[in-house]
């Protein structure tokens, strides 16, 4: 790309702009304002449709056997087996029967309050982690804070989140604890605590952060396959002695 851009205008523009795999992001809407609401960018991997028309889009989500998605580009989302994300047609419907259930007004809220708690604890972890001192929540002023990267904080949230509302596995901050004293219920701990638990060689929380060195890939897939089936074990358990979780997606 650098290469290409040192070439007079009058040979790149318009297409230079929108070459860039994540040109969406860098160019926004400025592409559309010379190309047209939508405009073809062909190459010699396919032809890609860049869409911005409110008329098209509707259309095409209304007709949405006619536009499948390319599911040959998500195998990399395959690792379990099939899922919403990497089928079509009628093995899609099936998958979304399944799992539509677990989506509802009741899992939203889950979702809400734990996506605000978690946001409240990386602060207070940003705070220990900067030695700045928390003010409790009464408003006095506090000392400023110098974040140099928050990108692996914020999938760290994230993946809390998902944790918490689709697992019902509650993760928790270095040096956060629960309310009432405890770390976590006892039979969640081994998914929560941040030291590798009997039979394995990493914690639940490395697994899936995504960030970890390549070397580890294999070694996390691994040990979060075990972790996911020792956690279907658990509430198999749970659901048999009628203590399912009423508060979570029940994504197991």
């Amino acid at each position: 790309m650098p290469l290409w851009r040192l070439l007079p205008t009058k040979w790149t523009d318009p297409w230079i702009h929108v070459i860039d795999p994540i040109w969406s992001y860098v160019e926004r809407y400025q592409p559309f304002t010379k190309l047209g609401d939508a405009f073809l960018v062909v190459s010699p991997w396919g032809v890609y449709l860049a869409n911005a028309s409110p008329t098209l889009i509707h259309q095409i989500a209304l007709r949405r056997n006619d536009f499948v998605k390319p599911i040959e580009h998500y195998s990399v989302v395959e690792h379990f087996g099939p899922n919403l994300i990497t089928t079509e047609g009628s093995t899609w419907r099936d998958h979304r029967k399944v799992s539509s259930g677990a989506f509802n007004e009741k899992s939203n809220a889950v979702v809400w309050s734990e996506s605000i708690r978690q946001a409240g604890e990386m602060i207070k972890a940003w705070k220990r982690r900067e030695g700045v001192a928390d003010d409790g929540g009464n408003g006095k002023k506090e000392e400023a804070m110098w974040l140099k990267d928050v990108y692996p904080d914020a999938a760290t949230t994230s993946l809390h989140i998902i944790s918490r509302s689709g697992f019902g596995v509650r993760l928790l901050w270095d040096g956060e604890e629960m309310k009432d004293g405890k770390r976590v219920e006892e039979e969640y701990e081994r998914f929560t605590s941040h030291m590798p638990k009997g039979g394995h060689t990493m914690t639940f929380k490395e697994k899936i952060l995504p960030f970890k060195r390549t070397r580890k890939v294999y070694e996390g897939y691994t040990n979060f396959n075990d972790y996911l089936h020792e956690l279907l074990q658990l509430k198999k358990t749970a659901i048999g002695n009628g203590l399912a979780e009423k508060d979570t997606l029940d994504l197991m």
